[in-house]
């Protein structure tokens, strides 16, 4: 192997193993891609809740 990473040979569209590392690497994007809305969709629930007096089911004033 050499010493420094060749992107040109790693993802070749020619070859067999171009076209593989191709769809790994897409199918990694999509799963972060996934992962990265999923935790901003928890993160947004979590604010909201944080915005309401569990007690009396109002919202709070900052401040």
């Amino acid at each position: 192997m050499s010493d420094h990473f060749n992107f040109n040979e790693a993802f070749n569209s020619q070859t067999m193993r171009g076209r593989a590392n191709v769809a790994k690497a897409t199918w990694a994007s999509l799963g972060l891609v996934y992962v990265l809305v999923k935790m901003h969709r928890r993160n947004t629930k979590r604010r909201e809740t944080k915005l309401y007096c569990k007690g009396c089911q109002q919202a709070m004033l900052h401040g």
